[in-house]
């Protein structure tokens, strides 16, 4: 009984007295700018009305289910590449992160972090704290075989304080870095930083970056 009483939007713009469907489509075309008079703006508003049309019989075939499989698919797919970028294709990607507060002292803190897809080897990472004249106060410095891939270095060698020496003053850290990377080059970084002006910084620092495809 009532899918007897459903009746589709199509068979009732079919059903219309033809004049008061041509009456509706000249009030929709003048709605819109278009002079139905004028052979071209005629052929366009019919092509448009044919677009239109198409546009909902395609809607309706439209289904929920396979929208829903085809979105997984290309989350998966995105996800596929992110991974292959991320574990699969050799590059290199080495960032230290320098922690620096004024404590009764100066405390210096770094961490090397390879979030790289391969292991580096022949680690070297020094810091120095100088003065306002560039005189070396106090430094530290570690040297491992090898940093593996997606793991970071840090610990005791990589922590210092400095006492005996005012917070009231500016002074510099000297930061370098260097490793032998995945295809036996070596890649070398330092760079300095000002420091003493806050009560405690944080520094990034980015090593080059390399990817190697082949």
């Amino acid at each position: 009984m009532d899918d007897e009483l459903v009746v589709h939007e199509d068979d009732i713009v079919a059903a219309r007295p033809m004049g008061l469907l041509e009456a509706t489509q000249h009030q929709e075309a003048m709605q819109m700018g278009l002079d139905l008079s004028d052979p071209e703006q005629a052929e366009a508003y019919r092509q448009a009305q044919e677009v239109a049309l198409l546009v909902k019989e395609r809607i309706r075939d439209i289904n929920p289910v396979r929208v829903a499989i085809a979105g997984l698919i290309l989350m998966l797919m995105v996800g596929l590449l992110a991974s292959s970028w991320y574990w699969v294709i050799p590059r290199d990607d080495v960032e230290v992160h320098t922690v620096y507060m004024q404590r009764g002292g100066h405390l210096v803190m770094t961490e090397l972090q390879n979030d790289g897809s391969r292991a580096i080897h022949d680690v070297v990472v020094e810091v120095q704290f100088l003065d306002s004249e560039d005189v070396l106060i106090q430094s530290m410095r570690i040297e491992v075989d090898t940093v593996k891939a997606h793991s970071s270095l840090a610990g005791d060698d990589l922590e210092m304080i400095v006492l005996g020496y005012t917070v009231w003053d500016q002074y510099t850290l000297k930061i370098s870095v260097r490793y032998t990377m995945f295809d036996n080059s070596q890649n070398l970084m330092e760079v300095n930083h000002v420091v003493g002006t806050y009560a405690s910084e944080i520094f990034v620092d980015q090593v080059e970056r390399t990817t190697r495809l082949f």
